[in-house]
């Protein structure tokens, strides 16, 4: 914890960086639809492109970049015949972790955006949700690691919305569901 305040205090202008990206990351999963969701959340990744940079954290920004490309993607092609787009970003993203290769830091970078990139491939709100949640431990581990407190509290953030949005989610099925089963006798 130390050396993350050690990392604020002589970063500034990467923590004022990461803050921004810290809101992004958090309110991301507080939107109800794909667009929105994916609107907000590139904000995010230009947000930690900028953090990550002044920090030389160069996986982590690449990884960021990279994930920016294929959200403003998403936005705009959802039919599922151009997934293949995705896949075909998946050898930049092992080569730009391979290019920038920092050890631990560097793998766990990679493994956050292999599931948000399979996260953005989903055309439904709940699988995206799941995918982009599933990212997050790796993110935790990785900013834990290379001293970003901006990136960790975002991470803990996102994990808790979206947590609870998933919750909320199934709450609306279930609830569905039991109307359901009682309307027909069961």
């Amino acid at each position: 914890m130390e050396r993350m305040f050690v990392t604020i205090s002589a970063h500034p202008a990467a923590c004022a960086a990461g803050l921004l990206g810290m809101f992004c990351l958090a309110v991301f999963p507080l939107f109800r639809s794909r667009q929105a969701m994916l609107l907000i959340y590139i904000c995010n990744n230009f947000a930690f492109i900028l953090h990550y940079g002044l920090l030389q954290n160069w996986t982590a920004a690449a990884m960021n970049l990279v994930l920016a490309l294929q959200t403003v993607i998403a936005l705009h092609i959802a039919a599922a015949r151009y997934r293949w787009v995705y896949y075909a970003l998946m050898p930049v993203l092992a080569a730009m972790v391979a290019a920038t290769w920092a050890g631990t830091p560097s793998l766990l970078a990679g493994m956050a955006a292999m599931f948000s990139t399979f996260g953005r491939m989903q055309r439904g709100e709940f699988p995206l949700r799941l995918l982009m949640l599933m990212a997050m431990p790796f993110w935790v581990a990785h900013d834990i690691l290379v001293a970003s407190m901006p990136g960790l509290i975002a991470d803990l953030l996102s994990i808790a919305t979206g947590l609870v949005m998933l919750y909320r989610r199934c709450l609306r099925e279930t609830a569905g569901t039991y109307t359901l089963r009682r309307a027909a006798g069961f």
